[in-house]
């Protein structure tokens, strides 16, 4: 009975030699943060600027430059640029191309050019390379593929990859 005096929520009766001590109760993630911004030091020392009314006024949102990382993962990631007549005229449109690691998902990829390069990065495409067969005399052999990432930077970022930066 006490297995489901528990499910249902049913209270024991309190025997009276014993004190009665607070049981601890789990908290989730979420409630876990919002009490640690509660207590935290600098949510007390903010103020909202409030207008003649008493009203709080909304802040400004303004988007912040992504700083490089000194310390990053990018050269395991980003192999090479590749500089083609096709990848120089896809700067127009803020575009830039990479050879990338085979295992690279998009977000590696995003993390990676954002960290290294420090630009903001808007969209990775990825374009899977087949290998190609060579012939050479009587020996028959394979052009290594490889995966390569289109990388879209914000509007106003640029990377100068052609000039070596």
């Amino acid at each position: 009975m006490a297995i489901l005096d528990k499910i249902l929520g049913r209270k024991e009766k309190k025997s009276a030699g014993k004190e009665e001590r607070p049981k601890a109760t789990r908290l989730s993630a979420r409630q876990v943060k919002a009490e640690k911004l509660r207590r935290s030091p600098m949510a007390k020392s903010e103020s909202r600027p409030q207008s003649a009314s008493g009203k709080t006024l909304k802040k400004e949102v303004k988007t912040k430059k992504v700083l490089k990382k000194e310390e990053n993962i990018a050269h395991r990631i980003l192999l090479e640029p590749l500089i083609t007549e096709k990848s120089s005229g896809l700067g127009q449109f803020n575009q830039y191309v990479f050879k990338v690691s085979q295992e690279a998902s998009k977000g590696q990829i995003k993390g990676a050019v954002r960290d290294y390069y420090g630009v903001g990065v808007t969209g990775v495409n990825i374009i899977k390379i087949h290998s190609k067969k060579r012939i050479h005399g009587r020996t028959i052999g394979y052009k290594k593929g490889y995966k390569k990432a289109v990388v879209t930077l914000q509007q106003g970022d640029t990377i100068g990859i052609a000039e070596g930066v």
